[in-house]
């Protein structure tokens, strides 16, 4: 009980009141987890990295074999077309077997000649045969043989690829012209007239296998990959694989209904490895160039790439552990002794001067912490001081709000519009008034919005219309673009009273007040303004120095006004407030400027 107890002791006071295991304990599994998430996101990184790059060189082995077979199919395509509509040829196959004159012969054995020496890289032999024997030529590298040639193989329709205008393919199979032995040829032809017709004949390119042979074993596609030339029934390859990896009907089948000219798939024969097969789509044929190969070919580098992570991984956390032990037992030896010299200071009083002792580092973090707190002193002072002027202001406004003057002055107008039945004038004069009242309460809330500032002058100059009569007009005009954004209460009133009372009020004939709001850059402008009797530039320059110095004694800006310009810096800084613009006899301008702030 007594080892027990002290263990739990010990514990206890290492791992609660050690500085040096509270950052051992708070960076070092942060340091773990950063190096283990590096690690996992690195690995994650470089295999999927490994993978696209498997993928796109597949891909692009694919695109080049696909490219080289196009060429070389889509010429002799072409080849076999114009030969199909050589004038000589046609004329052939128009006539009656009787009709055929030697000559004719000459001139379709031209046009063969001259495919075969131009194309003999890719063709094999060639074959012409009209009237099912009656007309025949050949070309071959090699002797041509008995050459036999089976129709109704030709001429049944579901066998091959073809085209509405008579064009198919056939895959490998035994070359029927040339007189070389177990040679195999791919074929491309054309089927002249139809089963029922007069004329029936053949046009027959043979194309070389050594050709196909080569381009699909010309590239490399892993110990098990091969490349393929598939088509609807079947397809071609050159490199023996086990029967685990060769495509099935099934695939073939499936690659055969794809849309898609290219892309990716994958298969799994019951208790195989899961293959994967990028192909792409040779146009002249619709036939497709399939890369096929296991996918556990591209997770042996994947495999690698995490046993090596995991060993950086491991060696970076041991080492990250050994610094981090070392720089706790660094960091915390002096800040411990500065910890007992500052457990000393009472909390309630900022103004001390602690005594710098011991190395370098603490006698920085003393003089810091002792000029911390006497600015931090100042600053409470400072903010104590602002509070109260700011709480002093919003008092001096909302009495301004409830002047009794301009209370009884609109109840008496109501009055007066009862007496003379314009009850409906009073009802609005009424509704204008609570509805004054109530946003400059507003629930005590210092901040309101634009909108509902904008509704709170609109109602003091309806009802200041209705007191004076045709004396002034108002126009507002603000942005709707700005009234969701922020403002203080009761920032445009007092501009607004000041324009009725020291501007159009002061002139003859109808006076004018306009309010604009809008944006302007990053801030948000209000300008009232009136074509009342105007400042003088010397008086103007004055108010600019009393809204400056609020201290200033000068009677000659109203409180209203210097409550506005000084409530609006306390909130936002220096760098915004209350400007006048005028000019005597011609009206004057508040502009107010205030950034832009959404609640």
């Amino acid at each position: 009980m007594l080892m027990r107890y002290v263990w739990k002791e010990t514990i206890r006071k290492y791992f609660l009141f050690s500085f040096k295991s509270t950052i051992l304990s708070l960076f070092l599994p942060v340091i773990i987890i950063f190096i283990g998430l590096t690690g996992l996101v690195s690995y994650m990184l470089a295999s999927s990295q490994i993978e696209d790059n498997a993928y796109t060189n597949t891909q692009d082995t694919v695109f080049q074999t696909k490219s080289i077979l196009e060429n070389k199919l889509s010429d002799a395509f072409e080849q076999l077309v114009a030969l199909a509509n050589d004038p000589a040829m046609l004329s052939v196959i128009v006539k009656e077997p009787s009709e055929i004159k030697p000559e004719d012969y000459i001139e379709v054995d031209k046009q063969l000649n001259r495919i075969y020496s131009n194309s003999n890289s890719i063709i094999d032999s060639i074959l012409v045969d009209i009237h099912q024997g009656e007309f025949v030529l050949a070309k071959s590298e090699y002797q041509v043989g008995n050459i036999t040639v089976d129709y109704e193989k030709y001429y049944n329709y579901n066998n091959y690829k073809g085209s509405k205008e008579g064009y198919y393919w056939r895959n490998l199979h035994q070359n029927n012209i040339s007189s070389q032995n177990n040679s195999e040829v791919i074929s491309v032809f054309k089927r002249i007239g139809k089963e029922d017709a007069k004329v029936q004949g053949l046009i027959l390119f043979n194309l070389n296998k050594d050709f196909f042979e080569n381009a699909l074993n010309k590239s490399l596609i892993g110990e098990n990959g091969y490349l393929a030339l598939v088509n609807k029934r079947d397809y071609l390859t050159f490199k023996s694989v086990d029967r685990e990896y060769q495509l099935d009907d099934t695939v073939l089948q499936y690659m055969s209904s794809l849309e898609e000219e290219n892309g990716r798939l994958e298969f799994q024969k019951p208790g195989g490895e899961k293959m994967l097969v990028i192909y792409d789509t040779i146009g002249v044929n619709k036939w497709k160039v399939a890369a096929v190969f296991p996918e556990k070919e591209i997770l042996k580098k994947i495999n690698y790439i995490k046993y090596v992570t995991f060993m950086i991984v491991m060696t970076l956390i041991i080492i990250a552990g050994l610094l981090a032990s070392f720089l706790a037992k660094y960091i915390s030896n002096p800040l411990t002794s500065l910890v007992k010299e500052m457990n000393k200071i009472n909390e309630d009083n900022f103004e001390v001067k602690l005594k710098s002792k011991g190395p370098k580092e603490i006698k920085v973090l003393h003089g810091g912490f002792s000029d911390l707190m006497n600015r931090a002193n100042e600053l409470l002072k400072k903010i104590r001081q602002e509070q109260e002027e700011k709480r002093q202001l919003e008092l001096a406004v909302m009495n301004t709000q409830i002047n009794p003057h301009f209370l009884y002055n609109t109840l008496y107008s109501i009055k007066g519009l009862s007496d003379m039945g314009l009850n409906k004038e009073a009802s609005s004069m009424i509704t204008a008034l609570s509805n004054f009242f109530r946003i400059s309460i507003s629930k005590g809330q210092e901040i309101i919005s634009i909108k509902d500032e904008i509704e709170h002058i609109s109602n003091y100059l309806f009802i200041q219309e209705m007191r004076y009569g045709d004396d002034f007009s108002y126009e507002i005009n603000v942005d709707p673009e700005i009234e969701s954004y922020k403002i203080i209460k009761l920032t445009l009133q007092p501009l607004v009273e000041n324009a009725i009372y020291h501007g159009v009020k002061q002139t003859r004939g109808e006076g004018i007040i306009q309010v604009n709001g809008r944006i302007e850059g990053e801030h948000i402008c209000f300008e009232v303004t009136d074509n009342g009797a105007g400042i003088s530039e010397e008086k103007l320059k004055e108010i600019h120095h009393s809204l400056e110095n609020k201290h200033s004694n000068n009677q000659k800006i109203g409180f209203g006004l210097r409550s506005v310009h000084e409530r609006i810096r306390i909130h936002y800084g220096n760098s915004y407030g209350l400007r006048f613009m005028s000019e005597a006899e011609k009206g004057t301008t508040a502009k107010v400027i205030i950034p832009k702030v959404k609640g």
